[in-house]
């Protein structure tokens, strides 16, 4: 169990340190995290093609929780087949780096060990704080999601280059998966390559999936 932009500034920065102070590069990345985590909050439906599996739409709802003590931020998201009350796909706890030190803004995301006990955390968001809601291990540490401001909101991403996993039959595979929000959507793609970098699934044009919102951002 889980215990507990930087933007760029132009080529003035180059590679040395930027001129502005950290307290200010922190505020900067305080300002964006609280707005990423008001952005992801709402529910999302994608179209039949836009899911996981061919003809069957995802619903998702992602919704801000109550954090273990000494951090500020925690999610929960649950992706359930062709509605609300659909079977579950996925379920994910997201944790974000809070370090004051830090230089981005890293999201990672555990798997729950209880999908039904989990997904109580949208009528009970104290859930997880309170020990009731168990994750698993991240599939890798270094499989973290960077987020970065865009005009029209975020976008995140996760590098192939780093997160190599484990797939369920020994093989080991890289995972890129690349999101975008903004007010009325969440855009998804994910792909996964072999070590020589053979695509294995995902789309091929490298797309994102436009999953509309549904409901109002949450706002608790």
């Amino acid at each position: 169990m889980l215990q507990l932009r930087l933007a760029a500034l132009g080529l003035i920065c180059g590679l040395a340190a930027c001129a502005l102070p950290a307290s200010e590069n922190r505020a900067d990345l305080d300002a964006d995290l609280e707005q990423i985590t008001r952005l992801l909050s709402g529910d999302y439906f994608s179209d039949a093609e836009g899911g996981a599996r061919q003809g069957r739409p995802i619903y998702m709802r992602v919704r801000n929780i109550t954090p273990p003590i000494g951090r500020r931020h925690a999610m929960y998201a649950e992706m359930r087949h062709d509605g609300p009350d659909g079977d579950f796909y996925r379920q994910l706890i997201y944790m974000f780096v809070e370090d004051p030190a830090r230089t981005e803004n890293r999201m990672q995301a555990y798997r729950v060990a209880d999908k039904e006990v989990a997904s109580s955390l949208l009528q009970n968001r104290d859930a997880f704080a309170n020990g009731l809601v168990e994750t698993t291990e991240s599939l890798s540490e270094d499989c973290y999601t960077v987020w970065a401001p865009t005009e029209a909101g975020y976008a995140s991403w996760i590098d192939p280059e780093r997160c190599v996993i484990t797939g369920k039959r020994g093989d080991r595979r890289r995972i890129e998966s690349r999101t975008e929000i903004t007010e009325t959507s969440i855009g998804q793609l994910e792909r996964g390559y072999s070590l020589e970098r053979e695509l294995l699934f995902g789309n091929p044009s490298g797309d994102l999936y436009i999953w509309p919102r549904v409901n109002p951002i949450d706002q608790d």
